[in-house]
């Protein structure tokens, strides 16, 4: 009991000075200031949110890969946003035909995972994205645009932030070009029912459709936060989703306190708004490794302010999300103790 205690406390309050990215994370807060920057001063704020998003989550993926592989790992993120994005919005007005896709898509991104730990994160990024975008119902062209919006954004982050390094260091181009690894291989090792990573997919697939079935039924103003919150917290094994869930409350908490004060109090909007987006999108990059309590706080914050330019009840609704968070943790914390892994099988971060 002791043992896990400090587990529990370790995974939530713990920061990790070697894995703050503050480089990426000002890089990420200055391109996000000048994208959006750029969108409201074009007369339209909303282009600032799938840009912000590219940028933001692409530059969550790029953990310190080596250099001459690193843009590998920032352009395949870039595309499965895209895809993700395209995906969810094109069935986003059709409820029945979103809950059965997102089975299909929770299903691949849980898998992803037993990739390699990018690979597990690039999936859970996609998640979110579709989940998003398929909880706020666009027009087609709408959709469309968002998606290359959303690759804009991750093309710019990648380019950045391996172009200055490709020039100075010679040796990653050769590194840059060659052979990439044997993904698929990776993932069919772990297809086997005692594996915890496909344990981790299958229980995915259930709980993002019905989390999104509950949402639907309850008639929550915004159809997307409780399945993306599961997305966020849910991991292949019990200590991790424990940890994870912990973590996402306390952050959650803080994030929607700091987005409260901003919106409610502070009314900030236009240009101040996009100037929040920026710096806790930063916030988020430089902590998501370090301490996911203080990602996820910025994380929350960005959300909450960037869809405050498409819907201003947001504010208002910042107590459901809380209880929608609460829901998730149950849903996750209890899922992951139904037809739990083999203990033996290795788990990512």
């Amino acid at each position: 009991m002791e043992s896990h205690l400090r587990t529990f406390l370790l995974g939530t309050t713990h920061v990790d000075r070697e894995s703050i990215l503050i480089p990426g994370a000002i890089r990420a807060a200055v391109l996000v200031t000048v994208a959006v920057s750029l969108a409201i001063h074009a007369g339209k704020p909303n282009a600032g949110i799938p840009l912000a998003i590219g940028v933001i989550f692409v530059a969550l993926a790029d953990s310190g890969e080596s250099v001459g592989r690193r843009w590998r790992t920032m352009l395949w993120t870039t595309l499965w946003l895209m895809g993700a994005a395209l995906l969810g919005g094109l069935v986003s007005d059709i409820s029945l035909l979103a809950v059965i896709v997102s089975a299909f898509v929770a299903f691949a991104a849980g898998l992803a995972g037993a990739a390699g730990p990018r690979a597990g994160v690039g999936g859970v990024l996609a998640l979110v994205v579709f989940i998003v975008f398929a909880g706020a119902p666009q027009l087609p062209q709408a959709t469309f645009d968002s998606a290359l919006l959303i690759g804009l954004g991750g093309v710019v982050i990648t380019a950045t932030t391996v172009l200055p390094r490709l020039i100075v260091m010679r040796g990653a181009v050769t590194v840059a070009l060659g052979p990439t690894p044997a993904t698929w291989s990776r993932i069919r090792e772990h297809v086997q029912t005692r594996d915890a990573f496909l344990r981790h997919a299958v229980r995915l697939g259930i709980l993002i459709p019905l989390a999104s079935i509950i949402e639907i039924a309850s008639g929550f103003p915004h159809a997307y936060w409780l399945p993306m919150t599961i997305a966020w917290v849910t991991k292949p094994d019990v200590a991790g989703t424990v940890t994870r869930v912990a973590a996402r409350i306390l952050g959650t908490v803080i994030g929607l306190f700091v987005a409260a004060i901003l919106l409610l109090v502070f009314e900030v909007s236009g240009y101040a708004a996009g100037a929040v987006v920026a710096i806790a999108g930063g916030v988020a990059v430089a902590f998501i490794w370090a301490n996911y309590a203080i990602g996820v706080a910025g994380i929350t914050v960005l959300v909450v302010v960037m869809f405050s330019f498409d819907d201003r009840s947001v504010p208002e609704d910042l107590a459901l999300r809380m209880l929608a968070t609460i829901i998730a943790a149950i849903m996750a914390i209890g899922a992951s103790y139904i037809w739990r892994g083999d203990s033996t099988t290795p788990t990512h971060r």
